[in-house]
C-alpha cells in the first residue's frame, strides 16, 4: 500500500501542532499583581463639585509622601461623595503614584450635598500615630460640624463640646494632621479672612481634643472647578440686611455672624455695617420709634446669663451706629438681649436665629 498520500496529508496538521505547542511554551504567564504597600498614613478626600477647585498636591505634602514611599509603605483612601458612605482602598503614593491619587480624588464626584470631613476622620484604620491628610473645602454641612448651623459664629469651644457629646470625636491620638483646602468655586461664597481664621480654628481645636500632636493647614492652588455634586454654604456678608414689614411695623434684620467678632461685640466692618443700616432706615415709616433685639441661636432652656448679655451687648453696638446715622435718641425706645429666647424661625438652633433686629414702629 503507498502511504504518501496520507503522509502529505498529515504533514501540514503536525506542523500546526508543533507551533502551536511551542508558541504555548514560549508564552509567559501574566506576572501577578503586586500586592498593595502596607499603610502608614490616612488620606481623606470629600467629593469633587463645581462649588470647589480641584485638589492639588502642596510641596511638603509631595515630600512627606515620597518618605512614606521610602520606608515601604502607601496609605488608606478614605473618600465620601458627600453623602453618608466612605470609601477605603489602599493605594501606593511617592513618585508618580502621589499625583495618580490625587488624579482619583479628582476624578471622585460628589453624588450629594451631606459633605463630612469629621465622619471620614472617624473610619481611619490605619495604625495608631500615623499621619493624615484631609483634601476637603472643610465646609461639614452634617451634625455637631454643620457650619450652615454654625455660621462661622459658634465659638470654637462649644462646637468641641457638641461633637464631644454627639459622640463624634475621633482618635487621632498621637497623629500629625495635615489639612489641604480646596478654594472655593462656583454657588460657594469666598470667606473673608476672618471667616478663614474661624474655620481653622475650628478644625484645629477639634483635632487636638482628638489627640493630634501636630496640626498643620495648607492652601490649595486648583484654578480649575470640580465636577459633580456639592453643598454650598451660606457666607454672611456685613451688608446682608433684610426688611420685611410685619402689619405696620417695619422689620430689619442683621445676621450677626457677618457683623461681629466671634463671641464678642466688636464690629467686623462698622463702614459695611452702617451700609446696610442706611438701607434699612431708607425703608421706614415717618414716624416711628425703634426697638433693638439681639438673639443668638441654641436650645432656649439653656439661656445662660452670658448668652443674653452678649445678645443685648451686639444689639446696643447696632443702637450706637443708628445714632451715628442720625437717629434720634428718643426714636430709639428699647434696646434688648434676648439671647437664646423667642428665636426667630424654628428650629432654636437654625443659624437665621443669629441676629440684631430693629424694628420700626408706627406711632402718632
Amino acid at each position: 500500500m503507498d502511504v504518501r498520500p496520507l503522509r502529505l496529508l498529515l504533514a501540514p496538521i503536525l506542523t500546526l501542532l508543533l507551533v502551536a505547542g511551542c508558541s504555548a511554551a514560549s508564552t509567559p504567564s501574566s506576572s501577578p499583581t503586586a500586592p498593595p504597600p502596607p499603610v502608614g498614613g490616612s488620606v481623606i478626600s470629600t467629593g469633587n463639585n463645581t462649588n470647589q477647585m480641584v485638589s492639588t498636591l502642596p510641596v511638603a505634602v509631595i515630600d512627606q509622601w515620597n518618605a512614606l514611599q521610602a520606608a515601604g509603605k502607601g496609605v488608606e483612601w478614605l473618600n465620601t461623595p458627600n453623602t453618608t458612605e466612605v470609601t477605603n482602598t489602599t493605594v501606593a503614593v511617592g513618585a508618580g503614584n502621589s499625583q495618580g491619587l490625587i488624579d482619583r480624588i479628582n476624578g471622585a464626584a460628589g453624588t450629594g450635598t451631606d459633605r463630612s470631613a469629621l465622619a471620614a476622620l472617624n473610619d481611619i484604620k490605619s495604625p495608631a500615630g500615623s499621619p493624615v491628610w484631609v483634601f476637603s473645602p472643610l465646609l461639614d454641612t452634617r451634625g455637631p460640624l454643620d457650619f450652615r448651623e454654625l455660621a462661622f459664629d459658634e465659638s470654637p469651644d462649644e462646637v468641641i463640646k457638641a461633637v464631644k457629646k454627639a459622640k463624634a470625636l475621633p482618635d487621632l491620638k498621637g497623629r500629625a494632621v495635615n489639612f489641604v483646602l480646596n478654594p472655593v468655586a462656583g454657588d460657594q461664597a469666598k470667606p473673608t479672612d476672618l471667616q478663614n481664621g474661624y474655620l481653622h480654628a475650628v478644625w484645629e481645636q477639634l483635632a487636638k481634643a482628638a489627640g493630634a500632636n501636630q496640626v498643620e493647614f495648607f492652601d490649595g492652588t486648583g484654578t480649575d472647578p470640580g465636577q459633580g455634586m456639592g453643598p454650598a454654604v451660606e457666607v454672611p456678608q456685613p451688608d446682608a440686611v433684610s426688611t420685611t414689614t410685619e402689619g405696620s411695623e417695619v422689620v430689619c434684620t442683621l445676621p450677626t455672624p457677618a457683623l461681629f467678632v466671634i463671641n464678642t461685640p466688636k464690629l467686623i466692618d462698622r463702614g459695611k455695617t452702617l451700609e446696610g443700616l442706611k438701607k434699612c432706615l431708607a425703608k421706614a415709616p415717618e414716624n416711628y420709634r425703634i426697638t433693638v433685639e439681639g438673639r443668638t441661636s441654641g436650645d432656649p432652656s439653656n439661656n445662660g446669663k452670658g448668652t443674653v448679655e452678649l445678645s443685648k451687648q451686639r444689639a446696643t453696638a447696632v443702637a450706637v451706629l443708628l445714632r451715628d446715622l442720625k437717629v434720634p435718641a428718643k426714636a430709639i425706645y428699647n434696646v434688648v438681649g434676648f439671647g437664646r429666647s423667642k428665636p426667630l424661625v424654628q428650629p432654636p438652633n437654625d443659624a437665621r436665629n443669629r441676629a440684631v433686629v430693629v424694628r420700626f414702629e408706627v406711632v402718632g
